[in-house]
């Protein structure tokens, strides 16, 4: 059993020889690395193993792609169903979804409940409409910000603007700006970032 459920972002199990090597346990989430490591977070892994040349990780119809591909991925019933399991185990307090792991979690939550130990949400960089509703009265805590590049490509992908730039309009979220401001991949600066551990910490 673990405090804290991680759910990692897109493309966390892409990987490319010298200029992007597998990420360690935390799955991208470094912050929690020390929180992994001693059994008090754990990751759901989840995501479609690929293993492209530095050149392919350039191009932009590879990572649409496999973009589209894990969107299938988090919609399948047997998915939601193992996050089903894996949450009935753990029995966590917490649960922290980045990016793509927002909508999985949204999608899951259409299906399913969570585990009555299941105290507050953590969403963070969130790849999802702005109106997105969320079928659960446990409490959600939305971390956005509007300068990361990433949802921005995603906001004209889809054709809609993503809650994690520029905060939920759902009245039942509570939305906090937390500033990206590690310069080297800004979409994931917040998740590799140790002030997030501990406005975590403050929840429980």
């Amino acid at each position: 059993m673990s405090r804290i459920v991680l759910l990692h972002g897109f493309a966390v199990h892409l990987t490319a020889p010298v200029v992007r090597p597998p990420f360690g346990p935390s799955a991208s989430m470094s912050a929690f690395d020390h929180l992994v490591s001693t059994g008090e977070a754990k990751v759901f892994p989840w995501g479609i193993e690929r293993n492209v040349s530095p050149i392919e990780l350039l191009n932009p119809s590879v990572i649409q792609k496999l973009y589209k591909e894990e969107l299938d991925l988090i919609h399948s019933n047997e998915l939601q169903t193992n996050l089903k399991l894996f949450l009935e185990q753990e029995q966590p307090k917490i649960v922290v979804c980045h990016s793509m792991g927002c909508t999985f979690l949204q999608l899951y939550l259409a299906h399913f409940s969570l585990p009555s130990s299941v105290k507050s949400i953590v969403m963070i960089q969130s790849d999802l409409p702005i109106n997105t509703s969320f079928h659960t009265s446990v409490p959600i805590h939305h971390l956005y910000c509007p300068w990361d590049p990433t949802l921005i490509l995603s906001s004209v992908t889809n054709k809609s603007l993503r809650a994690g730039l520029l905060a939920s309009k759902n009245s039942n979220v509570q939305n906090i700006l937390f500033p990206l401001v590690r310069i080297s991949n800004l979409h994931t600066s917040s998740i590799r970032d140790k002030k997030l551990i501990a406005f975590i910490n403050s929840l429980s």
